[in-house]
């Protein structure tokens, strides 16, 4: 079965010690720039920003402490081609990247970027910038407003790490517009990046999946299922895909299926048709409405596919289940 379910209509590189805010509670937007060495303080009013761009860290050749972020990464490399490390232990990769290379690194994801040579008269890194952007922020931004369920894929994919290739200048150039905006025209030129870059059909990824969900724990897996279950409960009559939900609570598909499985007893669709199937039993026992009103209404596309997973469930038709609720001195059928 398609795992598809169609609609009712059809490192961090700083050192923690060279945050301004090192024991605040993490800020969804701090738009501010600066070095390695001399962090720029940012303004009052760009502490409410979604979005923190700034120049990437001074060369080094003696690189960095592989980090474990909670945000995502946007990279462009500058001048100096550089090296990145992705995972820990036995299990770490090694990539070059050439100057004007983009890449994405999700949260979560260990890595250490570091440039290959010293900077020549202190520019080995110029034109290099980082884009940060939260991931809670985002997702909640989702539920909020579905057409950022576009980018649900691509933060998928920046879990393992995601270089760009072949890139047109034009979104370089977008790239670096957003670093010279504030406010709405910076989360605006942002959102359009983030819709190319979704689309971008060329690129690569860096670490192998066991960096991303595998390690995550039970008790995580365990929370992240829960905000899933809320999620399916409030959307079941909408499109809904094992992909997509899994993205949005941070999770890749397989990983996803696997623990939503341990966790309902069900698969991703049966859950989901059972929400529907349940809600048009307290439909066919409460309303008047026809049959095939009902089967729209919670979020089935065709009347055949709603018979069928109907009867396949309760055991009967639709149009028996109602008779049956109607019928005096015989106990009405289980609507749950």
């Amino acid at each position: 079965m398609p795992n598809t379910i169609p609609p009712a209509s059809a490192s961090r590189t700083h050192a923690a010690a060279a945050r301004p805010y090192t024991n605040a509670r993490p800020r969804p937007l701090d738009a501010r720039r600066g070095t390695a060495s001399e962090p720029a303080v940012p303004a009052p009013e760009e502490t409410r920003a979604t979005i923190h761009c700034e120049t990437s860290p001074a060369a080094s050749v003696r690189g960095n402490e592989t980090n474990c972020l909670h945000e995502h990464e946007l990279h462009l490399i500058g001048a100096a081609p550089a090296r990145l490390r992705v995972g820990s232990g036995i299990d770490e990769e090694t990539h070059r990247f050439a100057p004007g290379t983009v890449v994405l690194l999700g949260p979560r994801l260990p890595h250490s970027l570091v440039f290959e040579h010293r900077p020549l008269h202190g520019a080995g890194n110029a034109g290099s910038l980082v884009l940060r952007f939260g991931d809670e922020p985002l997702r909640r931004g989702m539920e909020l407003f579905p057409e950022l369920r576009d980018a649900a894929p691509l933060l998928a994919r920046a879990r393992q790490g995601v270089q760009f290739v072949g890139l047109n200048e034009g979104i370089v150039s977008r790239l670096r517009r957003i670093e010279m905006l504030q406010g709405l025209a910076r989360f605006a030129e942002f959102t359009v990046l983030l819709n190319e870059l979704s689309q971008w059909s060329e690129y690569r990824l860096l670490a192998d999946a066991a960096f991303t969900d595998d390690s995550l724990g039970e008790h995580m897996a365990a929370t992240r299922i829960h905000k899933a279950l809320d999620h399916i409960r409030d959307n079941y009559v909408d499109e809904l895909s094992l992909a997509e939900v899994g993205a949005i609570v941070g999770m890749r598909e397989n990983a996803f299926s696997r623990s939503f499985r341990r966790a309902t007893g069900q698969t991703f669709t049966d859950f989901v048709i059972g929400l529907r199937v349940a809600r048009a039993c307290r439909l066919l026992a409460s309303t008047r409405q026809q049959v095939s009103s009902i089967c729209y209404e919670v979020g089935f596309n065709n009347i055949s596919n709603f018979n069928r997973h109907f009867r396949r469930i309760k055991g009967m038709t639709p149009g028996e289940f109602r008779a049956g609720c109607q019928r005096p001195g015989v106990p009405a059928p289980s609507v749950s």
